[in-house]
């Protein structure tokens, strides 16, 4: 599906050479630049780091790989399978009522980035907080 792809990321010399000023970068940073998680990836990495449900679910999809996912609509899957499992739902009340649909997985990718605290999902205040400093990140 991707053989064109794969063909630029393992090309040993480029058949033309760049212009001066921009940077080729190399096939380990295209690499790296191109890890993408499957629905179904996610919730078995879920699954498997977290035998027993756990309060954090939003560290535990960020460690799962969710912020790897490509659409929105792959995050809502993946929550839902989890919670198929008898688990609750991962992503915490508060994040669905303050953020659309479509900004959830941007979070989780920013919440990733940060390295945000546990203690930040202690209350619904400090989680607040975390959703104003998100919002001016962005």
């Amino acid at each position: 599906m991707f053989a064109w792809l794969k063909k630029i990321v393992t090309r040993s010399t480029p058949s033309a050479a760049p212009s001066q000023g921009t940077r080729v970068p190399p096939a380990d940073d295209l690499r790296q630049t191109l890890q993408v998680a499957t629905v179904w990836q996610v919730v078995d990495r879920f699954l498997t780091q977290n035998p027993a449900p756990t309060p954090f679910g939003v560290h535990a999809l960020v460690d799962a790989g969710a912020a790897n996912l490509l659409d929105p609509s792959e995050l809502i899957q993946v929550c839902e399978k989890i919670q198929e499992h008898g688990y609750q739902y991962p992503i915490n009340p508060t994040l669905i009522q303050e953020l659309k649909q479509s900004e959830l997985l941007e979070f989780l990718r920013w919440h990733g980035q940060n390295e945000v605290e546990r203690e930040y999902y202690a209350n619904e205040m400090t989680l607040r907080e975390l959703i104003q400093r998100f919002r001016a990140d962005r």
